[in-house]
């Protein structure tokens, strides 16, 4: 660093190395909890490159849990002893199989307080108690989102904390800003079936979308002309109407063509086919009226028959 010129860019840089050395967790944040049941006094240790831990400062910690458990029925194992300031390492995040947000009780009577249950996919538990709904919503929100980083991005535990496009992308079985070469492979996966097709997001524009459709047509005799990225575009058609949409075929030696098209959404909420002046106030509503009615892209005829969503890990 110390022979780099002293731009801004080596300047970002070198605050960035400083800070590292400087601040080892910066990346880790901390839960101060309780114990369900007791007043021992629990920190929860949540880092990007470790996953969940937990210290406590003497005390007893419910933690842990019987193999062939289940959650919610399985036995727990007896609390147990940790020192002052010591640290255990719980589970990385692609180990977690559960979350679950109950309301404590004391005496009988409902608190403000929350219970938050981690399980393992070895059924191992881990169990907590947050003062309020909110820090427990928080902490199962930064749970939820390592997750998706780390394995599986169309997952959440807890609808209340997740995310309202992954809901969105989740209901309209749409995928993530995925690449054209992706989206091919996925259908050609997936059977290559004339009519299916995939939804995804524009990695180019993040309020767009792409419909990528297989297509039966006869073989072409020269390749379709390749446009660098998402960027290019062809024709296509409503099949019972005159107007132009937007749409780009991959040609393959089999005749198989896998037409693009896209579908940009505006401030108001409408969705557009490109090159359509009829606006839909759904994903869902576009694609069903282009499913029964079909569509036509240089001078292939498509229809939308089944849709490749995105499958958990």
């Amino acid at each position: 660093i110390g022979g780099c010129q002293t731009d801004g860019c080596y300047l970002k840089l070198k605050y960035l190395l400083d800070l590292e050395r400087l601040q080892r967790r910066w990346a880790e944040e901390s839960f101060h909890v309780r114990s369900p049941g007791s007043a021992a006094d629990i920190a929860i240790h949540v880092a990007g490159e470790s996953g969940v831990s937990w210290s406590c400062g003497g005390s007893e910690v419910r933690a842990g849990g019987c193999a062939g458990g289940s959650h919610g029925g399985g036995r727990k194992s007896q609390p147990q002893l940790c020192p002052p300031q010591s640290r255990q390492h719980f589970c990385d995040f692609p180990d977690i199989a559960d979350i679950s947000i109950k309301q404590a009780s004391r005496e009988g009577s409902p608190v403000e307080n929350r219970v938050v249950t981690l399980t393992k996919t070895d059924n191992r538990v881990l169990e907590v108690e947050f003062p309020t709904l909110r820090e427990a919503r928080s902490f199962v929100a930064l749970i939820d989102g390592y997750y998706r980083l780390t394995a599986d991005a169309h997952h959440y535990f807890c609808k209340e904390v997740a995310p309202p496009r992954l809901l969105e992308d989740v209901e309209n079985q749409c995928h993530g800003p995925i690449s054209s070469e992706f989206a091919v492979n996925k259908l050609k996966v997936a059977g290559s079936r004339p009519g299916l097709y995939l939804l995804r997001r524009s990695p180019q524009d993040f309020n767009s979308y792409l419909l990528t459709v297989c297509a039966e047509v006869r073989p072409a005799p020269a390749l379709a002309p390749a446009l660098a990225g998402d960027r290019g575009a062809g024709t296509a058609q409503h099949r019972a109407g005159s107007h132009a949409g937007l749409a780009l075929a991959l040609q393959t030696r089999s005749g198989q063509d896998y037409k693009r098209c896209l579908i940009r959404r505006d401030e108001d909420g409408n969705f557009w086919l490109s090159g359509v002046a009829r606006p839909f106030c759904s994903l869902r509503e576009l694609l069903g009226t282009y499913g029964r009615c079909g569509l036509q892209a240089e001078g292939a005829r498509m229809h939308l028959a089944a849709c490749c969503p995105p499958l958990p890990k």
